[in-house]
């Protein structure tokens, strides 16, 4: 470089004409003329006829004639304002003419923003490879983040689809401060009747019920639940056909209704406008269809038909049996904790009215939405969490990613700015390049989220909140734009502040420093062991969560759960009045015994897993009570002979149940373990007395000890249960259970045509095998959905992060050629380079991991609720872990140090 060069390069901030880059179109050559003829000054007429050119450049990208006309027009003021000034005398004007650059008319920023786009895109398109990884990586981290952004705005964050949804409470009975979901009927009542702080307080079934639908050619089964009369009143919704349900229907005289679902009238009456009176027929009992619902109304359950609740009916029970879900709307001006103060004085009331059954029970009102979405607000936000841990992570790599990239644009930006581009300006180019890799992967990240959402409504069902799809809503969009301009500033920051140049002289001389490469390494190395640090927090987590899975599914439910195969019977009860029900049982499971590949066959109310609840009041005859505190609760099932034996039970003492305990016989029991022990302990409960405390007591006695089974869950420990004797307590629905040798699914077909001999009007439905009913148990299906989303959102952190390393230590390698080079002439061996570089590379993941371990100590608090049988600094998780974790950066690691010892 000549002196006349270098004494010009520091001083040049903004091009001059003798600086035009090669290959830049001149300008006219008018301007030029009238200027040198007008300013004598040689260093006013350079910065003159420079300002002109960099103008004309800016507006030359976008109207090449307009920029030519304005060129000529600004000469010529320019010129004549200087021949004018020369002509009074005046040789240094005290102004310089405004030249009216682009900057200060129209809309300069935006057409300066324009061409950082135009030169953006030059830049990515010349580097496809690059371009490629950058816009994958953040668009994995884009779209996952998309996703459960979706999925937690519709469960959390959008209000309930019912009118002012803010007015709606959900009641929850308490006992002694325990929450419980239900309340019971004759409770419910009084509270609707005591009250003035609620506009309306309603009630469902707590659970829905399958009934049998007959009148037709075929039967069919539906899902129907009982409502109080203002139900659909209370969340304002009108019916799309018919009436609701009115006041009087609520009666025991009352001619039964029925108001149908959208979809059932769509489905059963095939959309008939004339539907309205139309006659269904539900377990043999005629019900007038008096509504139909609008589509896609649906609260906790999809409902096919819904039946009016009535005080002292059929299901309203006692006030010890829990069995409804009160919700109610709040008055005008009427806060929560104000309806809460009043509902306190109702249940101390009751208490003194009722203190057998009322003793420390009470009523807990809380918002509607906040009721419902209680059980998914912990899971969701660790969710989002997790992958806003991987966004955070493929920020890391991307960054990475344009620091390496960098290094070989030094000169190139060195010239820019020799060019006139101020750091400034230079920084805000890098930074469009940024900003087009994040909008152009999150535009494919919204593409990728949309089957990210159907993979997490596979997991995770909504239909209890009616959410069956997510799609695209305007939140979501904008929180994908968001998220993609943020990532663009979070990855695109650092390299771009870092990459432009500062000292333009030595930039030029050199290409680039050894120190800005030192420390260039150093600012990578830091995002690495970031990178590292996040993805054990991640793979801490999920190895937590696959060892809680792992001990939840190996528990013993308490009964052998391989070739069992399940269905449900409901007989019409007015077909099959009481005393006949057994006898159609006894023989039906006679007929299945018979079938070919059959070993056992057994009948319960309530199969344990699949039929929860249904537990009531038990206590020891001899040990009087003091309070409602003092009685237990036991699962009470009705089971006809040999269901221990099929279901692999072991009778522990005495005897099971058999034909001959009918109801002219003594009442008898058979009892588990668990409940011999909180009612018996200490002694032979065989030939013992236990009262159940339903409408009336009735004693019975225990003939029987069998072992425990867990009726509710696989994560809840055994309760009390019993079980009584089909054939003094017959109802009209029974489950089935057959014992196989093989494959227990292809003896469907024969046991629905075995069924079909004894009565075809009787639909044989819901076959489902032991192991699949497990499986798909609320707490096994809850905990697989989050262990598999937080494995997986782990596992993509674990391959980023092992890119990253392996990244760095290429780019090291690279950077350090010459150094290697000189070392293996020097007569350094392979094994010593080889060590050199998985040293450096090793030393970045034990950084990382101690960070990471550090990191998860803090954070799996967020997991406790989700953990069973292990605890949260479980040390072979964190152990396995970290071996797992230093194995696979070891092997990231190896590659570049080969490489390494080829030099």
């Amino acid at each position: 470089m000549t002196t006349r060069a270098k004494a010009r390069l520091p001083g040049a901030h903004r091009p001059t004409w003798g600086s035009r880059p090669a290959g830049a179109r001149r300008p006219p050559r008018l301007p030029e003329l009238l200027l040198h003829l007008t300013v004598r000054d040689a260093a006013r007429r350079e910065g003159l006829l420079g300002d002109l050119q960099e103008e004309y450049e800016i507006r030359r990208d976008s109207t090449p004639r307009g920029a030519a006309r304005w060129y000529l027009s600004s000469s010529l003021r320019l010129s004549s304002r200087y021949a004018w000034d020369r002509l009074r005398g005046d040789s240094k004007p005290n102004k310089s003419p405004k030249l009216n650059p682009a900057s200060r008319r129209g809309d300069p920023i935006m057409l300066q923003i324009l061409q950082d786009l135009r030169f953006a895109l030059r830049t990515l398109v010349k580097s496809p490879g690059f371009t490629a990884v950058a816009i994958l990586t953040l668009a994995i981290g884009i779209g996952a983040n998309t996703a459960m952004f979706s999925t937690l705005n519709a469960v959390l964050l959008q209000p309930l689809p019912f009118d002012e949804p803010d007015r709606l409470v959900l009641a929850k009975t308490t006992f002694s401060g325990n929450e419980n979901w239900t309340s019971s009927g004759p409770d419910f009542v009084d509270f609707r009747d005591q009250n003035d702080v609620l506009e309306s307080f309603s009630a469902m079934s707590g659970f829905p019920f399958t009934v049998t639908v007959t009148g037709r050619e075929e039967p069919d089964r539906i899902e129907t639940q009982w409502v109080s009369w203002d139900f659909f009143r209370t969340l304002r919704i009108d019916p799309f056909m018919g009436r609701h349900f009115s006041p009087d229907e609520e009666t025991l005289d009352a001619p039964d209704v029925a108001i149908i679902s959208y979809s059932y009238w769509q489905t059963r009456f095939g959309s008939d406008p004339e539907v309205i009176g139309s006659t269904l027929i539900l377990d043999s009992t005629p019900h007038t269809v008096v509504g139909v619902l609008p589509a896609g109304f649906q609260i906790f359950f999809p409902i096919d038909a819904y039946r009016t609740f009535r005080p002292g009916g059929n299901f309203a029970g006692g006030r010890q049996y829990h069995n409804w879900v009160p919700i109610g709307r709040l008055q005008s001006e009427m806060t929560l904790r104000q309806a809460q103060n009043q509902f306190d004085i109702i249940a101390a009331n009751l208490e003194a009215a009722y203190p057998d059954t009322n003793e420390n029970k009470g009523m807990l009102l809380q918002g509607l939405q906040e009721g419902m979405v209680r059980d998914y607000r912990g899971s969701l936000w660790m969710l989002m969490g997790a992958v806003g841990l991987v966004l955070l992570i493929a920020c890391g790599n991307v960054a990475n990613l344009l620091l390496a990239k960098g290094t070989s644009r030094q000169s190139e930006l060195a010239v820019r700015s020799a060019m006139g581009a101020g750091r400034p300006r230079l920084v805000r180019q890098l930074l469009t390049e940024s900003v087009v890799i994040a909008l152009l992967a999150g535009v494919l990240g919204v593409t990728l989220a949309l089957w990210l959402q159907y993979l997490i409504l596979q997991a995770m069902p909504l239909d209890a909140l009616g959410i069956s799809e997510l799609g695209l809503s305007t939140p979501t969009l904008l929180f994908a734009l968001g998220a993609s301009v943020l990532t663009s500033l979070v990855f695109g920051a650092i390299p771009a502040i870092r990459i432009a140049p500062k000292n333009l002289a030595d930039q030029l001389k050199t290409g680039s420093r050894s120190g800005d490469l030192r420390s260039g390494m150093r600012l990578r190395s830091g995002l690495v062991v970031l990178q590292v640090a996040l993805s054990v927090v991640l793979l801490i987590g999920s190895g937590l969560l696959i060892r809680s899975f792992a001990t939840l599914v190996a528990q013993d439910p308490g009964f052998d759960t391989r070739n069992l195969l399940t269905t449900e019977i409901r007989l019409p009860a007015e077909e099959y009045p009481a005393e006949q029900r057994p006898l159609f049982f006894n023989q039906l499971a006679g007929n299945l015994r018979s079938l070919p590949g059959v070993t056992g066959v057994g009948l319960i109310s309530q199969l344990p897993i699949r039929d929860p609840g249904n537990n009531i009041y038990v206590y020891d005859p001899r040990k009087p009570r003091v309070s409602p505190a003092d009685m237990q609760t036991s699962f009470v099932r009705t089971i006809l002979p040999g269901y221990f034996e099929t279901m692999g039970i072991p009778l522990r003492a005495g005897r099971g149940l058999d034909k001959t305990d009918t109801a002219e016989a003594p009442m008898a029991m058979v009892i588990n373990e668990t409940m011999a022990a909180s009612l018996f302990p200490d002694e032979n409960p065989i030939g013992l007395e236990v009262v159940i405390d339903a409408d009336e007591a009735v004693t019975f006695q225990v003939v029987g000890l069998v072992g425990d089974v867990r009726m509710g869950t696989l994560a809840s420990d055994p309760r009390s249960a019993m079980y009584l004797s089909y054939y003094a307590n017959s109802n009209n629905r029974m489950r089935i259970a057959l014992r196989t040798e093989g494959d227990p699914a292809v003896l469907a077909p024969a046991v629905r045509a075995t069924v079909n001999q004894l009565d075809p009007n009787i639909p044989v439905t819901e076959f489902e095998t032991m192991e699949s009913i497990i499986a798909n148990s609320d707490t096994v299906s809850s905990s697989r959905m989050v262990t598999s989303s937080l494995g997986l959102f782990a596992g993509v952190a674990l391959l980023l992060a092992t890119v990253g390393i392996y990244g760095v230590l290429a780019h090291y390698v690279s950077q350090r050629s010459r150094e290697i080079g000189v070392r293996v002439a020097l007569g350094a061996q392979g094994v010593n380079v080889l060590k050199m570089v998985l040293w450096r590379g090793l030393a970045l993941v034990g950084i990382g991991l101690v960070l990471g371990i550090a990191g998860a100590l803090a954070g799996v608090r967020f997991l406790e609720q989700q953990l069973y049988g292990i605890g949260q600094t479980d040390p072979l998780t964190f152990v396995s872990v970290s071996v797992f974790f230093i194995l696979v950066a070891t092997i990231a690691c190896l590659l570049p140090a080969w490489r390494a010892t080829r030099v």
